[in-house]
């Protein structure tokens, strides 16, 4: 596995590639680089029939260990992988059909659920499953890791720390994690099994910069394929409010101590204003545990961030939009968490809510009595099936009447929103080492149009990207 860089911009953001994979010749997965969600393999709500339907391309799937650990005796006779076991290996039909197999990531621990605390010790790590707490040291890892045989994985890790961790916690965290890797390490290069197999060393010190250099340091010239920046939190949905300028100066002191070469990870259900913050300081993978706990509290995805800090020419002032997406059919105010707009205002690039503060908010709840009426779809601008073919109303109506389809819906809504999204804004970060997406500058809550710096105007989404390009061929 080979990760290259293709831009680096001055403020640290990049664009790669990660390609030569051993089990997948010839798949190459861009950078930012969005994980697919899973539990034991599968993506939450979804068959593979359907998730054939959603999208044809290889996906990268995180399968984090604490919801597979109890198959490992099955997979282990199976002695086939992981792969192979949930039903994921290529066979003629997908051959003839060109579609894609999937890569195999297995992390320690799920981000979205939060990890109990204090119930690690001095060689073993608690996994919870869903038959209780599992007690796993390195050698026993590593056994499972041999079981599986997944395409990349973590070493296993003490990431018990977040923003309260006393120094003492984050010294054992260290300290421990520090043997792990060792052992993993050298169960790895001694493993006939484990040759295709990609290992990334997982970077702890909670928020104490001195612990942080340390780590850094002590495994940025291992051979490793990659780097986990880990022990900022205990996961779960608590994690999505956890301020970025709290976590940015560990990430900094981190960064500033690894190779260029190798690629960064930062798991957790970090919010896409976090999202793009991380890809700015120079982290190339994220989890998509944020979208999943989102449409499991029965809401929709609706962000749009656009703009730029430094317009290389003039743009049209007072622009101003009123999308009908920020209304109701009779006029009044959709809600947005409890958030309301009446119009937004675009003037030298900036913008603000004509009433009302600023609050960044991405998502709308479906079980809204507004949408009871409300024929439209999600987004119109979405192309996924959910949007394509059903209303608000009718999500309204299977979540409040506990249908099995709602959460399907709203799993394929999010699987084509989110990383349609976040795959229009990082990858412009870099070009022209110009073009620096600033969140602030422009917000449109409903993927409703995008804001051309090349007309002063909003346009559909898909003309955004060529005019960026235009841009920075006229420079």
């Amino acid at each position: 596995m080979k990760f290259v860089i293709q831009s680096v911009s001055s403020h640290s953001s990049r664009l790669g590639c990660i390609l030569d994979i051993e089990r997948l010749p010839g798949v190459v997965f861009e950078t930012p680089l969005l994980l697919v969600y899973t539990k034991g393999g599968c993506i939450p709500h979804l068959t593979h029939e359907v998730l054939q339907m959603v999208t044809k391309e290889p996906l990268c799937l995180q399968v984090p260990l604490s919801s597979t650990v109890h198959n490992q005796t099955a997979v282990a006779a199976y002695k086939k992988g992981l792969a192979e076991f949930i039903g994921l290996k290529v066979r003629l039909k997908l051959i003839l059909e060109k579609k894609k197999e999937h890569l195999i990531y297995s992390t320690v621990q799920d981000p979205a659920m939060a990890t109990p605390q204090g119930y690690n010790e001095k060689d073993f790590v608690s996994v919870w499953s869903r038959s209780g707490k599992q007690q796993i040291n390195a050698d026993k890892y590593m056994d499972v890791i041999e079981s599986f045989q997944p395409d990349m994985y973590q070493a296993l890790c003490d990431g018990d720390t977040n923003l309260n961790s006393s120094k003492k916690r984050v010294s054992k965290a260290l300290d421990r994690s520090s043997k792990m890797f060792w052992r993993c390490l050298e169960r790895h290069e001694n493993s006939e099994v484990l040759k295709k197999t990609a290992l990334l060393a997982v970077l702890e010190g909670g928020y104490n910069l001195t612990s942080r250099e340390a780590s850094a340091k002590m495994l940025s010239s291992c051979n490793v394929a990659g780097f986990v920046i880990d022990g900022l939190h205990n996961n779960g949905p608590d994690v999505e409010l956890l301020p970025f300028e709290k976590i940015k100066p560990a990430i900094q002191e981190t960064i500033n101590h690894l190779p260029a070469d190798k690629f960064r990870i930062a798991h957790g259900c970090w919010n896409p204003e976090t999202v793009l913050d991380l890809v700015k300081e120079g982290i190339d993978i994220f989890d998509s545990s944020y979208p999943f706990l989102v449409s499991e509290r029965g809401s929709a995805l609706v962000f749009n961030f656009m703009g730029s800090s430094s317009i290389p020419h003039p743009v049209e002032t007072s622009v101003k939009i009123e999308p009908d997406e920020l209304r109701t059919d009779d006029g009044s105010n959709n809600p947005f968490n409890g958030t309301t707009a009446t119009s937004i205002d675009v003037q030298d690039g900036k913008s603000k809510l004509r009433s009302g503060v600023i609050d960044l908010k991405y998502e709308i709840s479906m079980r809204e009595k507004v949408h009871v009426d409300d024929f439209r779809p999600i987004s119109k601008f979405c192309t996924c099936l959910t949007c394509k073919k059903h209303t608000r109303a009718y999500i309204h109506h299977l979540l409040n009447v506990n249908e099995l389809l709602a959460p399907v819906l709203l799993t394929i809504n999010r699987r084509g929103f989110y990383p349609a999204a976040l795959r229009r804004e990082p990858r412009p970060i870099l070009h022209g080492h110009r073009f620096l997406l600033q969140r602030r500058d422009v917000i449109e809550y409903q993927n409703h149009a995008q804001y051309s710096m090349a007309t002063g105007s909003f346009v559909e989404r898909g003309s955004f990207f060529n005019d960026v390009m235009r841009l920075n061929t006229m420079k």
